[in-house]
């Protein structure tokens, strides 16, 4: 009973803030397919309704610019796994869904999100890709390691968080000389 409870509220809440953009064509590919993938119970439906959704509530608690940069990264994401349905079925029309769906994703991210967000996910993923083994990079990192130090610095001390916990430090400063 708890199970269906929670998968009667995530539909909801999923339903309600899932359609108010999703053009009518992509809706109907998108139910399409929905429906072919329920129908072949390529997973159980317990474990589609687990509490853990992949892309759900990826966006809370950043501020604009890095939801931008982690929803290009999703769409991203998407077209790889829509690409890989694509390859792994023979059933012409769902292979045209999914090209559909593709296409409706990629007009998506043309038309929101500029390419400085691809550039700044490349330069992410070379970062991450270092071999922190490599003693050449090991040596470099220590070469560059000052300059990446006081650049973290400057960046922290411009981000609103740190502004706004200064103020307050400030504002207890000025309560505590008023009291002395």
């Amino acid at each position: 009973m708890k199970l269906l409870f929670g998968i009667c509220l995530l539909t909801f809440g999923w339903v309600a803030n899932s359609e108010a953009y999703v053009p009518e064509n992509a809706r109907k590919y998108i139910t399409q397919l929905n429906a072919f993938y329920a129908n072949k119970k390529t997973a159980p439906d317990e474990d589609l309704f687990n509490g853990k959704p992949l892309f759900w509530r990826r966006l809370d608690g950043f501020e604009k610019a890095e939801q931008k940069l982690m929803m290009t990264i999703i769409l991203d994401t998407y077209n790889r796994i829509l690409t890989q349905m694509q390859n792994e079925t023979e059933d012409a029309n769902v292979q045209h869904s999914l090209i559909k769906v593709k296409e409706y994703l990629n007009k998506l991210k043309i038309h929101y999100f500029s390419e400085k967000h691809n550039d700044l996910k490349k330069h992410a993923n070379e970062v991450m890709a270092l071999k922190e083994t490599d003693p050449m990079v090991q040596r470099k990192a220590l070469f560059e390691l000052m300059t990446v130090y006081n650049e973290a610095s400057k960046l922290g001390d411009a981000s609103p968080v740190h502004n706004h916990r200064r103020r307050r430090q400030a504002k207890g400063a000025k309560k505590h000389r008023s009291k002395s």
